[in-house]
């Protein structure tokens, strides 16, 4: 299995994954204990737990990771949809990339273009017969919140709201620009956080997302349409309607052709 550089597969009781070289001795420690990368997770001391489609957690690291940060955030894969997650749960169908190996390299083109989003530590994939289980890790964004967080929720972070719209905005425009396709898009997996004292809009939840071509934009709008329709829905949840001018905001942010705001 070919990966980026920097990552180097890892094989153990079974077990198939990869890691970035600095942790690689972390994860055959874990493995070989009989653990998964989920598992381990939930029995640290110093962890706690993050709100996701089942538990997510997050622990300090080990070790480096390419950004260095403090934290990393350890999931492990659900089935989303009406259909699919009742019926399959954790399990996917043992055909070409898995999820991780596929989330780890719509991350890297994604970073390479200039996208925030989290560095991919490490991915596990457990087999099962025709099916199989996986976990990924990442590094885990600082004072960070998500976009249904800031707009429909407690906002932790006290993020300003027209701040975060705009970053969304500009954030999808930038995604049509070079060419990085989020299927799923939605309010839970643009997550907000202070960079260099500006708000950026991150990209999270990347393992159905794919990169075209260098130069070949992604499709106009059908972003734009899935993350308001994501809203939508938080607003018919929650009873909290936004305004007329936060749509005005979020919508300057999808036509502001300024490249250096990412």
């Amino acid at each position: 299995m070919k990966l980026p550089v920097g990552y180097d597969e890892v094989e153990v009781a079974g077990v198939q994954g990869f890691a970035i070289r600095n942790a690689e001795s972390w994860m055959r420690d874990v493995l070989s204990s009989g653990a998964t990368l989920w598992s381990w997770a939930a029995t640290q001391a110093s962890g706690t737990v993050l709100e996701g489609r089942g538990k997510v957690f997050s622990v300090p690291a080990p070790s480096p990771g390419p950004d260095g940060r403090e934290r990393w955030v350890v999931r492990h894969y659900y089935r989303g949809g009406a259909v699919a997650a009742p019926l399959l749960g954790d399990r996917y169908l043992a055909v070409g990339r898995p999820r991780p190996v596929r989330e780890l390299f719509s991350a890297h083109n994604a970073r390479a273009r200039g996208i925030p989003t989290p560095a991919v530590v490490a991915g596990a994939v457990y087999s099962a017969g025709f099916w199989y289980r996986a976990d990924l890790v990442t590094e885990q964004i600082p004072d960070a919140a998500d976009l249904a967080e800031v707009l429909f929720g407690a906002n932790p972070a006290n993020v300003d709201l027209e701040e975060a719209l705009l970053a969304t905005g500009v954030l999808v425009r930038n995604l049509e620009q070079r060419g990085i396709l989020h299927p799923d898009l939605n309010a839970k997996n643009v997550v907000l956080a202070p960079v260099g004292g500006e708000l950026v809009a991150h990209l999270v939840d990347l393992d159905r997302c794919c990169a075209r071509a260098p130069g070949v934009p992604a499709p106009a709008y059908f972003m734009r349409r899935r993350l308001e329709r994501s809203l939508r829905k938080f607003e018919h949840r929650t009873g909290q309607i936004l305004p007329s001018d936060a749509w005005a905001v979020l919508r300057a942010g999808f036509v502001d052709n300024d490249e250096t705001r990412t």
